[in-house]
C-alpha cells in the first residue's frame, strides 16, 4: 500500500501532463495557423504591390502616349516641317524620349527631333510598318538607325520602347506614321524606383518569356520558372517558387493591363518578395508564444499547488485519521468543511468511531443481566 501514489501526487502529475500536452498541441496549432496566415498575407501583399506598380507604370507610359496623340492632331501631312521645333522640344534632353519623327507613306522621314534621320527611310522598321495599320506599342529593342547618331549611355547599347500612330490626310486615308522612341533607361529607372518604394523585385516579361526589365539586375531569358511560363500565356498566378539564386520567393504574375487607350506592349509583370521575410516574424512569434506558455504553466503549477493544499491534502489527513481509528488509537475524529464530500466522509468516520466506542459497554450490560 505504501508504494501506491498519493492523491496529491496523482493530481499534480495529472495536471502537469495535461498542461504539457495542451501546451504542445496549442503551440503546434497556433504556430501552424499563424504561419499560414502570414503566408496568405504575404501572397496578398505581393499581388497588391504588383498591381499597384503595373497601374503606375502604365500611367507613366500613357502620359507619353497622350503627348504623341496631341502632336498627331497638330501634324499636317502636307506641311510636316512645321512641327520640327515641337518635336525637338518633346525630346528635350532625351532622358525620356530619345527620338520623335514623322515618316510619310513612302517610309521616308519628313520631320524629326533635332533633324535626326531626316530624309532617311524607316520603311523596314516595325514601328513604321505596324503604325500604318493602327496605334502601336513596341517591345524593347536595340537602336538600329539611331545607334551611331545618338551619344552612348554607359557601356550598354541604346535601347528603345516604341509608340506609333498613323497620321491621316484630309480624306481619311493614311498619309504616314508619327513615332516616338522612349528611352529604355527611363523605363528601367522608373520601374526600379517603384520596386524600391514597394520593397519588391519587379520584372517585365514579354511574350517570349524574357524579362525585358528586371529590377534585381539579373538577366532572364525564358528561365525554367512557373511564373515566367504563366507570364508567357498571359495568365495570372500567385505562388511560392525557388528562383535561380536558390532562394524561395512569394511570386505574383499579372497579365498586361488595359489602360485607357494605351496600345498593348505584350508584357506581363511579375513581382516577388523573399520568403525569408517570414522567418523573423515567425521566430518572434514562436519565442513570445513559448514565454507565454511557460508563464501559463508556472501559474497553473502554483494554482494546482494551492488547490492540492486546500482541497486534496485534507483527504490524506482524513485517510491517516481513519487508519489510526481502525488501528484502535484513541484519536479525535478529523473534521473538515472545505468540501461537502470531505465533510460527509469525516462525519461518517466520527459516527462509526462513536458506535465502536459504545459497543463494548452494551455487551457488558447484557452479560450482567
Amino acid at each position: 500500500m505504501s508504494r501506491l501514489p498519493g492523491l496529491a501526487t496523482a493530481t499534480i502529475t495529472f495536471v502537469f501532463l495535461s498542461a504539457l500536452l495542451a501546451g504542445a498541441l496549442g503551440y503546434a496549432t497556433l504556430n501552424e495557423r499563424v504561419t499560414a496566415y502570414q503566408e496568405s498575407a504575404l501572397a496578398v501583399a505581393v499581388e497588391t504591390r504588383v498591381r499597384g506598380a503595373q497601374v503606375a507604370f502604365s500611367s507613366a507610359l500613357h502620359r507619353e502616349w497622350e503627348g504623341l496623340k496631341a502632336v498627331a492632331q497638330k501634324l499636317d501631312p502636307d506641311k510636316p516641317t512645321e512641327l520640327d521645333q515641337a518635336l525637338s522640344l518633346v525630346v528635350g534632353s532625351g532622358s525620356l524620349i530619345s527620338w520623335a519623327g514623322y515618316a510619310g507613306i513612302d517610309g521616308v522621314v519628313r520631320t524629326a527631333s533635332n533633324g535626326l534621320l531626316l530624309n532617311a527611310s524607316v520603311a523596314s522598321r516595325p514601328w513604321y510598318q505596324q503604325g500604318l495599320k493602327g496605334d502601336f506599342a513596341g517591345d524593347v529593342h536595340e537602336a538600329v538607325l539611331l545607334a551611331s547618331l545618338l551619344p552612348p549611355q554607359g557601356t550598354e547599347p541604346r535601347r528603345f520602347l516604341d509608340l506609333a500612330s498613323p497620321i491621316r490626310s484630309a480624306n481619311g486615308s493614311v498619309a504616314g506614321v508619327l513615332g516616338y522612341h522612349l528611352n529604355y533607361k527611363w523605363a528601367q529607372r522608373l520601374l526600379k524606383e517603384m520596386a524600391t518604394s514597394l520593397d519588391v523585385d519587379l520584372f517585365l516579361v514579354n511574350v517570349n518569356g524574357d524579362a525585358v526589365i528586371a529590377t534585381d539586375g539579373g538577366i532572364y531569358h525564358s528561365p525554367d520558372l512557373a511564373s515566367f511560363r504563366t507570364a508567357r500565356t498571359g495568365a495570372s498566378a500567385v505562388n511560392v517558387e525557388t528562383w535561380p539564386d536558390g532562394r524561395p520567393y512569394f511570386t505574383a504574375v499579372l497579365p498586361e493591363l488595359d489602360y485607357q487607350d494605351l496600345p498593348r506592349f505584350g508584357w506581363s509583370m511579375i513581382a516577388r518578395i523573399d520568403a525569408s521575410k517570414l522567418a523573423e516574424p515567425n521566430r518572434q512569434f514562436s519565442t513570445g508564444l513559448l514565454w507565454n506558455l511557460a508563464l501559463f504553466g508556472l501559474l497553473l503549477i502554483l494554482m494546482s499547488a494551492v488547490f492540492v493544499v486546500v482541497f486534496i491534502r485534507p483527504f490524506g489527513q482524513l485517510a491517516d485519521n481513519a487508519a489510526r481509528i481502525a488501528a484502535g488509537d484513541d484519536v479525535y475524529p478529523f473534521e473538515s468543511r472545505r468540501t461537502r464530500e470531505l465533510n460527509m466522509i469525516a462525519s461518517s468516520i466520527a459516527k462509526l468511531q462513536a458506535k465502536v466506542a459504545l459497543s463494548p459497554t452494551k455487551s457488558g450490560q447484557t452479560r450482567r443481566e
